[in-house]
């Protein structure tokens, strides 16, 4: 196991265009930096488990939460790079900071999970959340009816929610504003 401890710093970004995005869990501890490989659903289940973590079982529920610190310039090659397979998250009371642990599909094989553990701060977690959210949300847009991506421009969406039988319902643009 790979245990980075405690982390300095802690984000999440998407690299490509919509529909052709890669997500990745960017962790930093002193000179040792992990990039953490997502699908784009598990890193909003991560964004949504932290949240309710936090909610459920911080005493510090409803502080304010100062500004995280920058993981800064990332290098090209971390120390740690893998396709995560599997998640778990624990939070410590005493010290008020979650534990993620992460699965890649050789540490699973072999049994010897958790492949990678690191500890996020409150006050970086609940940042990472709000990060989170912006970046699934800068995918494509939803279709109204059954919630799955629209297609790029140019391609017919099937949507199962219309059954064929539901009528033409405008799907908002990407400078649409949602309430």
């Amino acid at each position: 196991m790979i245990d980075f401890g405690i982390v300095d710093a802690v984000d999440a970004e998407a690299i490509g265009e919509p529909g052709q995005r890669t997500f990745r869990l960017r962790a930093r501890s002193g000179a040792n930096y992990a990039a953490l490989w997502l699908e784009k659903e598990q890193l909003a289940t991560l964004g949504r488990a932290i949240s309710q973590v936090l909610a459920e079982r911080s005493a510090h529920r409803g502080d304010p939460v100062g500004e995280a610190a920058a993981i800064g310039s990332f290098v090209t090659h971390p120390d740690v790079d893998m396709q995560v397979v599997r998640l778990g998250l624990d939070f410590d009371a005493d010290t008020d900071r979650l534990a993620l642990l992460a699965d890649d599909q050789a540490g699973l094989e072999r049994g010897d999970t958790p492949t990678f553990r690191m500890e996020i701060g409150r006050t970086d977690a609940l940042n990472l959340v709000r990060l989170i959210a912006t970046i699934v949300a800068a995918g494509r847009p939803l279709c109204p009816l059954c919630g799955r991506p629209i297609q790029q421009a140019g391609e017919a969406h099937f949507c199962p929610g219309s059954n064929g039988h539901s009528k033409e319902v405008p799907i908002p643009g990407p400078d649409d504003a949602t309430t």
